[in-house]
C-alpha cells in the first residue's frame, strides 16, 4: 500500500511538470514518425523514388535557350546560349532544352523538398527517427546502469574500490563524451560504429563518469542515515539494503541522468554522422552532411530545407530527453 501510494505520487509530480509532458508528447511524435515511414513505404510511396537512401526524382524543367548577347531576365524558364550547348551542342536560340534541378524546395509530392541527390526529405527525416532511438534508448539504458553500478560498488565497498573507481570517474569526467566519440570514430571503430554501439559506449562513458559521481554522493549520504544503522543492527545483509533501501534513493536520480545521456548521446551522434566518422547509412546528422558536401546539380543552391528539418529534428529530439528528465528531478528531489 505504502509502495503504491509512492508511484502514486511520483506520477502526480511528475505529471505536474507541463515541461516534462511536453516532453513526452515530443517523444510520443518521434515515435509515430518511426513507425509510420516503413508503412507509408509499404502503401503509398513508391519506392523508387521515396526510399530514403536509393530513391530518387528529378526535377525536369522546360528552358527556353536565349539568343548569344540576349539577357537572362527569367531563371526559371530561361537559359544561356552557352550553358544550353553544354546539354546539347546542337541546341539553337529558340529552342526548347531540358534541366534537371536539384535540390528542390517545397512541393505537393515532396513537402520538404529534395535533396541534391534527388532523395525526398521528408521521407529521409522519418527513416533516421529509428537509428536515433536506437542511440537514444541504449545510451539511456547503458548510463543507467553503469553508473549504478559504479556508484552502489564504490559507496558500500569503500577503500582501495571506492579510490580506483573515483579516480576512474573523474579521469572520463575531464574527457566529453562527444570529443572522445569523435575520436573512436575517426580511428580503428569507424566502420563498427553502429547506431546501437555508438548508444552503449557514450553511455558507458556517461555513466562512468557524471552519473556515478553524483549518484556515489547520493548513495553515501543515503548509508550514512540512521535507518541503514538500524537495518543492520536487525541483521539485514549487504544485498537486502542495496536492493531494498539504496537502490530504491538512487534510481529516481539515475532516470534524470538516464535521460540526459540519452540526449547528449542523440546531439553526439548527429555531430560525429555530419563529421562523416559513423557507420549509419542514414540519420539526421548524415543528412546535413550530404546537403552540405554534394554540389548542387545545375547552380541550383544548397538544399537548405535537408538542412534546416535535419538540424531541427535533432534539436527536437534531444530537448525531448531534456525535458522529460526535469519530470524525473522533481521526482529525485521529492524522494531526497
Amino acid at each position: 500500500m505504502r509502495r503504491r501510494s509512492w508511484w502514486r505520487l511520483a506520477l502526480t509530480r511528475f505529471r505536474s511538470n507541463k515541461l516534462a509532458m511536453f516532453g513526452v508528447v515530443l517523444i510520443g511524435f518521434y515515435a509515430i514518425a518511426a513507425i509510420a515511414h516503413p508503412i507509408l513505404m509499404a502503401t503509398v510511396w513508391d519506392r523508387a523514388t521515396y526510399h530514403p537512401v536509393f530513391g530518387h526524382d528529378d526535377i525536369v524543367v522546360e528552358k527556353v535557350v536565349l539568343a548569344e548577347n540576349e539577357p537572362l531576365t527569367d531563371d526559371d524558364t530561361q537559359m544561356e546560349l552557352i550553358r544550353a550547348r553544354m546539354l546539347n551542342p546542337f541546341v539553337v536560340p529558340g529552342d526548347t532544352v531540358s534541366e534537371v534541378t536539384l535540390p528542390e524546395p517545397f512541393s505537393i509530392e515532396h513537402p520538404l523538398g529534395v535533396d541534391n541527390l534527388g532523395r525526398d526529405v521528408l521521407s529521409m527525416v522519418l527513416a533516421a527517427s529509428t537509428p536515433s532511438f536506437v542511440v537514444g534508448l541504449s545510451a539511456a539504458l547503458t548510463t543507467a546502469v553503469v553508473g549504478l553500478a559504479f556508484a552502489t560498488i564504490s559507496s558500500y565497498r569503500r577503500g582501495a574500490t571506492d579510490m580506483l573507481m573515483t579516480e576512474v570517474s573523474d579521469t572520463l569526467q575531464l574527457l566529453p563524451a562527444p570529443l572522445l566519440m569523435v575520436i573512436l570514430g575517426a580511428g580503428p571503430f569507424r566502420d563498427s560504429l553502429t547506431p546501437l554501439a555508438f548508444g552503449v559506449i557514450y553511455g558507458v562513458i556517461s555513466g562512468a563518469s557524471g552519473a556515478a559521481i553524483v549518484l556515489r554522493s547520493q548513495a553515501l549520504s543515503v548509508l550514512s542515515r540512521p535507518f541503514i544503522d538500524a537495518t543492520r543492527v536487525a541483521g539485514a545483509g549487504a544485498k537486502q539494503i542495496i536492493l531494498k533501501h539504496l537502490l530504491p534513493h538512487l534510481v529516481p536520480v539515475a532516470a534524470l541522468y538516464m535521460l540526459i545521456g540519452a540526449s547528449g548521446a542523440i546531439v553526439a551522434d548527429g555531430f560525429v554522422s555530419f563529421l562523416g566518422f559513423s557507420d549509419t547509412r542514414l540519420n539526421w546528422g548524415t543528412i546535413i552532411f550530404f546537403a552540405m558536401s554534394l554540389p548542387p546539380a545545375n547552380r541550383a543552391g544548397i538544399p537548405w530545407e535537408a538542412i534546416i528539418a535535419a538540424a531541427i529534428a535533432i534539436s527536437l529530439f534531444s530537448a525531448a530527453f531534456y525535458l522529460v528528465g526535469l519530470g524525473f528531478r522533481d521526482i529525485a528531489r521529492a524522494t531526497d
